[in-house]
């Protein structure tokens, strides 16, 4: 099975075409492609928390129960996990392997079901039955199913029905989103002057900074005290950071973004960055919008995994 990550805006052409809307050349053709190959197991196109933060945005609430809809049967529910998750997941692995340590590393569980996978924490839910034991085990489970599965599409389109009169969950601030614009805006261009080793002494120095929490996690759970990280020097923290695929994909943007002072920041690339990030290391194939993929199409490591056409798709 291949699994297929779809940037928010091909998930909104997708709900276009569904809902009869106009729609580019090519997309009804590709949506029957993506229809017929997850029901028969071929492909899977999960979800991640960025897709609800990005729902939640949408201040319409048809948009919202349309595009969440949509998204809810063709992911199947499937989500991927949430950064955090991959992240100490990579540290744990480059110390294991960079420090030859004797301890296994379990796999990364990347897929998982619903929102309590993709936010990387369990809600704990549970139906308590009056009189179990009077009513039908498959009727318990049924009932139960019906629930969760209510509880899920109430996540994702942050809309809940009362009476038949919609509640909107609060739309999600953008102050987050517009720091990080605002940051983009300062970067880009930001190594001109610099010469190629000192732009990648700039950008492992940010991005250990970035990761300095959850590394601090991963060394106390290993043992390893920050004296013993701090003699591996700078040579060896680069070298660490390249060994984890997320902080390969982050850092070969970030330097994209320092070489090049025409590139356009959005409000939506914080979600960009941090979920397509991982999705273009472990997923098949990610289809983002143009500027991302012309980005990773810079990287001969993730260039064959990106594409801006959804028709694409019909390839797989």
């Amino acid at each position: 099975m291949k699994t297929v990550y779809l940037d928010q805006l091909h998930w909104i052409e997708i709900s276009k075409a569904i809902h009869g809307l106009t729609v580019r050349d090519g997309t009804a053709e590709t949506l029957a492609h993506m229809r017929c190959r997850a029901s028969e197991g071929e492909l899977l196109f999960p979800l991640s928390l960025a897709h609800y933060f990005e729902t939640l945005k949408q201040a319409d609430p048809a948009r919202r129960q349309r595009l969440s809809t949509v998204m809810r049967e063709l992911s199947g529910g499937y989500t991927i996990a949430d950064p955090t998750t991959v992240l100490k997941h990579e540290i744990r692995s480059a110390l294991i392997s960079k420090l030859d340590i004797d301890s296994l590393v379990a796999p990364l569980k990347l897929l998982g079901r619903g929102m309590e996978h993709a936010l990387g924490r369990s809600f704990n839910l549970c139906l308590e039955w009056p009189h179990p034991d009077k009513v039908p085990k498959e009727v318990r489970e049924k009932v139960e199913l019906d629930m969760f599965d209510l509880l899920e599409s109430t996540f994702l389109s942050g809309m809940l029905d009362v009476h038949e009169t919609p509640v909107l969950f609060p739309q999600m601030k953008l102050e987050p989103d517009k720091k990080f614009q605002d940051h983009l805006t300062e970067w880009r261009g930001f190594g001109a002057k610099m010469s190629k080793a000192e732009l990648r002494r700039e950008v492992c120095a940010i991005t250990l900074a970035d990761i300095m929490d959850s590394l601090s996690v991963v060394l106390t759970e290993l043992g390893i005290t920050m004296v013993q990280f701090a003699t591996l020097g700078e040579p060896g923290w680069c070298e660490l950071l390249d060994m984890m695929p997320s902080r390969r994909a982050d850092m070969h943007l970030r330097t994209q973004w320092a070489k090049n002072a025409s590139l356009n920041p959005k409000l939506s690339d914080l979600n960009d960055w941090t979920y397509l990030g991982i999705a273009v290391c472990y997923c098949d194939q990610v289809v983002t919008e143009n500027q991302m993929n012309n980005l990773f199409h810079r990287s001969e490591e993730f260039a064959p995994k990106s594409t801006a056409r959804l028709t694409d798709l019909l390839k797989l």
